[in-house]
């Protein structure tokens, strides 16, 4: 960048971010005091002037410059690497609120992967995999692009098994209005493959493309067999191998591997309502995942079943072109504000990201803490509290008065929508939703919002339990997933022959670490039981549960161990301590319904601790933890 373009950047930059960067190449302490202290930020918004008066925003900004050309001419920080004690206290200075020592090392860890994620510090152990090994890997999605990022730098013979035409996961199968990331773009990127965001907030095909585009650069593409159906897995245990049904087409055919790892997930299988009368319907209609390309919903009297994540973006995307739109929404979402929805990045502040690694990794963490375990605390219950009726802790309290004066202030003047949309139960009970442009669109006059149940279709209708009838052309299903049945797509079989499905007792799943089951040698999940983050990126936590997959085979080389699977006593304390501590968090209050629960009411989706604390418990493998077969 030419000093004309650090400056223009510099002017549009993150303040919090710039004094971190300031600190660490000048060592100088002062940056880390009065007067230069951010306030803590309101919600989930980026705080860029850092609450500081203009005249030290100024200074700091300007100070910036210099160094970020300093940068640029090979001039090393004073501090290349924070200790996690520093990290920590440098993350309290830059958030404007306490962060605990016992971040510090993941933090510290996180900050230098954001620099440079090829530093030797970073480098893991060498992989020595015996001579014919192979791994299969099943899917293409988050946790699919995690793995083949280790699998390649360990050289191992490997095969990407994924039954879409490419890759993506779920960004491939979902293509409605709309689609896109409620986490910011920068956020939902890997160490490994850092992007060129054009929008704070990505839409779906970008993101798809991002995903096709790394399996490209990491080498893998060649290794991918597209429309190919994993059927099943059976696990051959004379010769500790695995052998996979799969489907091409009309083919079938047998596959074998050493070891399966899968990256299935568990938001794929669309679930549809039992709702009389759906043959009988005689206009279109499908699940929110199964858009149809040649749609026209121009003019249409459309209903749209749910008012969750993808309805939210459904609606406003499609509100003014068709002729009505009623949505019928079976439990109110708590919806945050969303500042930078459809916000492209400018290209000033797209050259600062791309051009100093500095600026990059502090301002890549503060958006990890913010969206991550600053959010946790806000979760867990505090037994002492006097209102647990309608939150768990003073903070979850204060995030309630906060969301419910933007509910109202967005929708004043129309109490009958207020009441129909406020939220009983504490917030982040179920995911918090982004408004992008929601209470804007159910304010029309062409749109309803009727929150009575579904009772039946009829050829040109949709029948509500009260008897209403609401004239439909197009029914969009956007109803979620099968959340709760892990692996379900896949008839797979162990030890003994005994069925996964069967183990789990259908929508029960549990998981050492949300990577092995007892009685399924080699067979390992990312993206497994109790293993996707209450709040934070989805992204960075495949990576450290690959990271762990990947200790996890380099001792099985090194101890020339067949086959191992997770112990049943330390697995049955695992879930035993998941179960524990889920019972002190939101998403266990009586008040709500949410897919994170089976029908046992267990929380089965999200993992209870925070980033920092499964961090370290997957840190360093332990043989101990394991069967040897």
């Amino acid at each position: 960048m030419t000093e004309e373009q650090v400056r223009a950047a510099v002017a549009v930059a993150n303040v919090p971010s710039l004094l971190m960067v300031l600190f660490q190449f000048s060592g100088d302490a002062r940056w880390l005091q009065a007067p230069y202290l951010p306030t803590r930020g309101k919600g989930l918004v980026d705080h860029d002037s850092g609450g500081l008066p203009d005249a030290v925003q100024i200074e700091i900004r300007e100070a910036s410059v210099d160094v970020i050309l300093r940068l640029q001419d090979g001039e090393t920080p004073a501090i290349t690497a924070p200790s996690p004690e520093l990290t920590a206290r440098m993350m309290s200075v830059c958030m404007g609120e306490p962060v605990g020592s016992e971040q510090g090392e993941m933090l510290a860890a996180e900050v230098a992967r954001r620099i440079d994620p090829d530093q030797p510090e970073l480098a893991l152990p060498p992989v020595h995999a015996p001579a014919g090994f192979k791994l299969l890997l099943i899917g293409t999605g988050v946790a699919g692009v995690a793995a083949v990022h280790q699998l390649e730098d360990m050289g191992v013979d490997y095969e990407i098994l994924e039954r879409q035409p490419d890759a993506g996961g779920v960004w491939w199968m979902n293509t409605y209005p709309g689609c896109g990331v409620d986490t910011p773009s920068h956020l939902y990127s890997f160490s490994f493959a850092r992007n060129d965001w054009s929008r704070h907030f990505e839409l779906r095909d970008d993101i798809q493309r991002y995903f096709t585009q790394t399996l490209k650069d990491l080498g893998a593409d060649q290794r991918i067999r597209y429309n190919t159906e994993v059927l099943s897995a059976t696990y051959d245990e004379g010769r500790n191998k695995w052998a996979l049904r799969v489907r091409c087409g009309d083919a079938e055919e047998t596959l074998e591997a050493d070891v399966v790892l899968t990256g299935v997930g568990s938001l794929n299988l669309p679930r549809l309502p039992d709702v009389p009368g759906r043959d009988t319907f005689a206009g279109i209609q499908f699940h929110s995942s199964q858009w149809p390309e040649d749609l026209d919903v121009d003019g249409k009297r459309v209903v749209i079943v749910g008012a969750g994540a993808s309805s939210m973006q459904i609606a406003p995307a499609i509100a003014d072109r068709v002729g009505h739109l009623t949505i019928v929404q079976r439990s109110p979402q708590w919806v945050a504000p969303f500042d930078k929805f459809m916000q492209p990045i400018t290209a000033e502040l797209r050259r600062l990201l791309q051009g100093c690694s500095l600026y990059f990794a502090w301002y890549w963490i503060r958006l990890f803490w913010q969206f991550g375990d600053k959010v946790i605390e806000a979760l867990r219950v505090d037994p002492e509290w006097e209102h647990p009726e309608r939150s768990v802790n003073a903070r979850n309290d204060a995030h309630r008065e906060f969301f419910t004066r933007y509910l109202t202030d967005r929708l004043a003047g129309r109490p009958d929508l207020i009441e129909k949309s406020l939220p009983e139960y504490p917030p982040f009970g179920k995911r918090i939703l982004l408004d992008n442009g929601w209470f804007e669109t159910i304010r029309r006059d062409d749109v309803d919002l009727v929150t009575d149940p579904v009772a039946e279709l009829r050829p040109g209708s949709l029948v509500t339990a009260s008897g209403a009838d609401l004239p439909a052309d197009v029914v969009i299903w956007a109803t979620g997933f099968q959340a709760a049945r892990f692996m379900s797509s896949v008839d797979v079989r162990g030890r003994n022959g005994a069925r996964l499905s069967d183990v789990w007792d259908g929508d029960n799943p549990k998981a050492y670490l949300g990577v092995s089951v007892p009685g399924f040698p080699n067979f390992f999940m990312l993206g497994g039981p109790n293993s996707f983050p209450g709040s934070g990126s989805f992204l960075y936590f495949m990576e450290v549960q690959m990271r762990y997959v990947r200790a996890l085979l380099t001792t099985m080389f090194d101890r020339r161990i067949a086959a191992l699977d997770a112990r049943q006593d330390i697995t049955d304390a695992y879930n035993e301590l998941v179960d524990r501590t889920h019972d002190r968090t939101v998403w266990t209050h009586p008040g709500m319904q949410t897919y994170y629960r089976n029908s046992r009411g267990r929380v089965i989706f999200v993992m209870p601790f925070l980033n920092a604390e499964y961090w370290q418990m997957t840190k360093n493998f332990n043989l101990n933890d394991y069967t040897i077969r």
